[in-house]
């Protein structure tokens, strides 16, 4: 990254509709949370680009960046169920891929992360997290805790510090290099 960037643009892509989710730092709020296909993403991008390339910060969740990716080997499963996954899996990887390419060719500025493990962040912990109201997917969560991750990283830890100690989310806390004590203390 450049330069501080006052706009933050997650993006969990799916072959479908990819989750994305638009955070502005300064203000420290989602301005946008939505599914988008490729192609309405381009769009976007495009008609963004004159007026904030330079504002922009572009996170991607890049699943392939795992060392392993083994699905056809877990207990109950079967082996055409571990393909299918396996398969749906690179289709994602490819759209990511892509999406990287275009911000690329673009010009804005961004970097792949290795999924952050919050499949299981419900709703209502979203809502709580992040004062969002609207409804939301896992796709437009998986997207919003990129951003979120990264901004309370980036520009407010003591963001970071609140919503472990009110929410008690140790996953969170070590998201963010935080650590809660058996006292239920910040370290």
């Amino acid at each position: 990254m450049k330069s501080i960037k006052s706009v933050i643009i997650g993006i969990d892509p799916d072959t479908d509709r990819s989750g994305l989710a638009v955070y502005d730092a300064e203000n420290k709020c989602l301005d946008k949370l939505c599914c988008m296909r490729f192609f309405e993403m381009l769009e976007f991008f495009q008609i963004q680009e004159p007026y904030f390339a330079e504002k922009v910060f572009v996170r991607i969740e890049a699943g392939w960046l795992h060392d392993k990716s083994n699905f056809h080997s877990r207990s109950g499963q079967s082996k055409a169920a571990g393909e299918r996954i396996a398969k749906n899996v690179g289709a994602n990887a490819e759209v990511g891929k892509k999406i990287a390419e275009m911000c690329e060719y673009l010009g804005f500025d961004y970097d792949l992360v290795k999924p952050l493990g919050t499949k299981n962040i419900c709703h209502k912990t979203f809502v709580r997290m992040t004062g969002w109201n609207g409804r939301t997917n896992q796709e437009m969560r998986d997207a919003t805790m990129l951003v979120w991750e990264f901004s309370i990283k980036e520009y407010n830890k003591n963001q970071a510090r609140y919503a472990c100690r009110n929410l008690g989310d140790k996953k969170l806390c070590r998201s963010n290099g935080l650590f809660i004590n058996k006292n239920n203390n910040l370290k």
